[in-house]
């Protein structure tokens, strides 16, 4: 049977869809139907009632209803062009299912009846059998469960793997912004009405896309994205894309390896209970169903923990997000951002419509903060905590992530939060004090972890973390055997919380001799980049007189045509010793690779993670200058912290506001407004270095 078709899956016992619904499925509703539709609804109760249950609002059905009445006279323009501009909404095999369904909800049965009386209506598809223990409505049920118990759960405290709230009580919006063809922002944000809600309602030229990619850094809330729109499915949300939709399967990569199939996906993470379904028996079944079928893909970035450059082609989920297979079967994949390019093959950047999850905006973040501590019981706590991030930029910063606003929220109700801390490097050092103060609370022997241990247990960690980022993959998923060589540091770790492990059952897992399968991470990229530049700050402090050239310079070496990939890993060296910073501007004034602008930016950003910056800098700012205008495209607030941070001598003058920072040094001048780009003016000669 030729993809694309939509017919009912063969099975004893169920109704079979004829050869010409097949092809109607596939078309989609005819302009005849729906125009004699149209005509056969008489009264404008009936069409408002039809224009509530095809999902419009009140505003476009009074509209639709001024045009049924032209110049006086009666007619049926309005509804033809209410059901036209519907079928503009709905993929094609979805069609028939949907319009029968809602001529049903409005109590227009006789007309459902009459049109489309050969379409199954949701209580036949809910009977239906995709194995012969399992119908549809017993597999939704099944999902349904899954999803409640599992997925529809947030980590209150991310140290603690076993202690959730329900999604409801903690859930808070982030900002989901539509990307052009080419992955880029659009010039106008568009910013999508119902954050998460609307991601699978969104509209490509009027249309529903098949594949859907989003895109956001680690901890900005891809997965909680995804298990929002599971909830939203789990509870029918009235109005989502999702409310009628029979099955969405949810799955992760990291569960995967690089020869499971799609089938193997569905059956091992969600149906393993199912002992009478097969892989093969299930993706015949969404072949033949792909209009009732949604499948969400989380994490491609962790897709059995390899590089996309060696990604295998044997397994069918390459092809599914290929669009290959299921063509119309709706599909949402998420990642990193450093796969993005994987969907810029050919017509993959025409198939995708692409979504990128900026996170928590200043509102979202504080609203998120007041449900916190109004579960703690504790609202002037959180009231505090308001204050100090609107005076402390860097860690304002993070809470965009809603991973490490929760963190924050934890550090702060327990007193363990520093009002002085003003860099993340410090923010991130007091995460592993807090860390290891709950893992001694919990050991019942009088062997506590003492800070020397800790600095060792974050250094070791670090030469791994490190190994990881100086990866050709950026490697962000570890196996035992990366930590082979401190299995007892690993163990430390994982006790803490910093690293998490992640075992699943490899039984459906093709040609694999192991039971399960472990994988190794961070608990956030940042708490990766912070460990390796801990490590790369000790190993120079530790070896640079021996060696003659420190880890520092080999590091530099090896990142300086890319360096701007790795400005984290440098920033954190940077915050941890003031000498490392010295010396990474030193390397920066002879990197043939960088032009004035980035040398710059990298400058001010590492400055914005060091305190009393005095010594050396002067002469470094004044020397990495050397054009009379410099723009610094796109600054962020670790740019005009970092300028903050320059030393006193060099300014003569400084004003901040949120929208706008402006510098005066009797040398030069920095203007920076931070929705569009900074200006440097140069005031005196250039300087060679």
């Amino acid at each position: 049977m030729a993809p694309g078709r939509c017919p009912v899956v063969a099975q004893p016992g169920v109704v079979q869809c004829t050869e010409l619904q097949n092809m109607a499925a596939h078309k989609g509703i005819a302009d005849d139907l729906l125009s004699k539709l149209a005509e056969d609804i008489e009264t404008g109760e009936q069409m408002e009632a039809l224009g509530r249950t095809l999902g419009f609002r009140v505003a476009d059905i009074n509209r639709y209803t001024e045009t049924n009445r032209i110049e006086g006279r009666v007619t049926c323009k309005g509804t033809r062009d209410m059901l036209f501009d519907w079928r503009q909404t709905v993929v094609p095999c979805d069609q028939h299912l949907k319009l029968k369904q809602a001529l049903i909800d409005a109590e227009l049965v006789t007309l459902a009846d009459t049109y489309l009386k050969g379409t199954p209506s949701i209580q036949d598809i809910y009977s239906e059998k995709i194995s012969e223990s399992l119908t549809v409505l017993r597999c939704r049920e099944k999902l349904e469960n899954k999803y409640r118990n599992q997925l529809c759960k947030v980590q209150i405290k991310p140290w603690d793997r076993s202690d959730y709230v329900e999604f409801k009580d903690l859930h808070t919006v982030v900002t989901v912004v539509k990307k052009d063809a080419h992955g880029k922002d659009t010039k106008k944000k568009e910013i999508l009405k119902g954050s998460v809600a609307g991601i699978f309602s969104t509209k490509v030229n009027g249309r529903l896309p098949a594949r859907i990619l989003v895109s956001a850094p680690a901890g900005r809330g891809k997965t909680t994205a995804v298990a929002k729109m599971a909830y939203d499915w789990v509870n029918r949300e009235k109005g989502s894309a999702l409310e009628l939709l029979p099955l969405l399967f949810v799955l992760k990569f990291s569960n995967t390896n690089q020869l499971t199939s799609i089938g193997e996906a569905i059956k091992s993470q969600l149906l393993s209970d199912v002992h009478d379904l097969t892989p093969e028996g299930l993706e015949s079944f969404i072949r033949k169903n792909q209009g009732i079928c949604h499948i969400i893909l989380d994490g491609l970035d962790e897709y059995a923990g390899i590089s996309s450059s060696n990604r295998s082609l044997g397994s069918n989920i390459v092809s599914v997000i290929r669009w290959e297979e299921f063509p119309e079967c709706r599909v949402l994949v998420t990642t990193r951002p450093h796969l993005e390019n994987f969907f810029d093959q050919a017509e993959l950047s025409r198939v995708y419509t692409k979504l990128w999850i900026e996170g928590f905006s200043q509102e979202s973040s504080r609203e998120y903060i007041d449900k916190f501590f109004a579960l703690t019981l504790s609202p002037g706590s959180g009231r505090g905590l308001k204050v100090y991030l609107d005076d402390q930029p860097l860690i304002n910063e993070l809470v965009e992530t809603p991973l490490f606003c929760l963190m924050i929220c934890h550090l702060w109700s327990e007193g363990l939060l520093n009002i002085d801390t003003t860099t993340q490097t410090e923010l991130l050092d007091s995460v592993n004090v807090f860390l290891v103060h709950h893992a001694n609370a919990r050991q019942k022997s009088i062997m506590k972890i003492t800070p020397k241990q800790l600095r060792t247990i974050v250094s070791q960690l670090g030469e791994v973390a490190l190994t990881g980022l100086l990866d050709d993959a950026k490697k962000l998923v570890f196996t035992s055997h990366d930590f082979r060589k401190i299995p007892a540091i690993l163990d430390k770790a994982c006790e803490l919380g910093i690293v998490f492990k992640t075992t699943i059952a490899t039984t459906w897992l093709p040609r694999s001799h192991m039971t399960t399968s472990t994988t190794i991470e961070f608990y956030h990229k940042l708490a990766q980049e912070h460990s390796a530049g801990k490590y790369l700050a000790d190993q120079t402090n530790n070896f640079q007189l021996r060696l003659k050239i420190s880890k520092l310079d080999i590091v530099l070496r090896k990142i300086k045509e890319n360096i701007g990939d790795y400005e984290n890993l440098i920033r954190f060296a940077a915050g941890t010793d003031n000498n490392i910073f010295v010396r990474i501007m030193e390397v920066l004034l002879t990197n043939s690779f960088l032009n004035e602008s980035e040398r710059y930016r990298i400058l001010l950003n590492c400055s914005s993670e060091t305190r009393g910056t005095e010594g050396n800098v002067s002469s470094l700012v004044q020397r990495c200058v050397t054009a009379q205008s410099i723009f610094l495209k796109s600054p962020t607030v670790y740019t005009v912290v970092g300028m903050q941070n320059l030393p006193k001598q060099l300014k003569r003058q400084s004003n901040y506001r949120r929208d706008e920072w402006t510098m005066v040094m009797p040398q030069i001048i920095f203007d920076a407004t931070c929705s569009h780009h900074l200006r440097l003016l140069s005031q005196f000669p250039p300087i060679c270095s």
